[in-house]
């Protein structure tokens, strides 16, 4: 007997699927709902991230014409390299990742049946997806850590200049 083999105690209908089907369409208003949700602060996140920046580009007119001294050339090439650190740090974590997939690829042995090798593809196919998934959302995250980092240096340097800025 194997997987396929239906005996009388456990039979399988299309009245058996009800529980299930219902779940599905009980469960969808929900997932409807947060997907919607989701979809309606899309355009805000957005919009702040174009705010951040412009205020970001606002605030850096006015300390250039306040005035640039070398302290603050350093400070600026400071953040520079940490960011450039970063970025290869991220790299680093991209290479080894597709590295690991490559050894992965290599060790897997071959399927002997069609579901076999579906499931082995597939489960390549999703890590390549999470590697993807993890590289851009670190580059996003940096991204935001920058302009963040980047506001705070310009409010400190700018002082009262850049408190006026956050008012207008």
């Amino acid at each position: 007997m194997n997987e396929m083999t239906v005996t009388p105690a456990s039979p399988i209908s299309p009245v058996s699927l009800i529980p299930a089907t219902n779940a599905v369409q009980a469960t969808a208003p929900a997932a409807h709902a947060a997907a919607m949700q989701d979809a309606m602060k899309t355009p805000a996140l957005l919009g702040g991230w174009a705010v951040r920046g412009a205020t970001n580009g606002l605030n850096t007119a006015k300390l250039f014409a306040v005035g640039m001294d070398m302290q603050r050339c350093n400070e600026l090439l400071e953040m520079q390299t940490a960011i450039v650190k970063r970025l290869m740090l991220q790299q680093q974590t991209w290479l080894e990742g597709w590295a690991g997939l490559n050894r992965e690829r290599a060790q897997i042995k071959g399927a002997n049946t069609v579901s076999k090798l579906v499931e082995q593809e597939f489960n390549l196919v999703a890590q390549v997806g999470q590697l993807f998934i993890d590289q851009t959302t670190a580059l996003v995250a940096l991204q935001e850590n920058i302009e963040i980092s980047y506001s705070y240096w310009l409010s400190e340097k700018l002082g009262p200049l850049f408190s006026s800025a956050r008012a207008t």
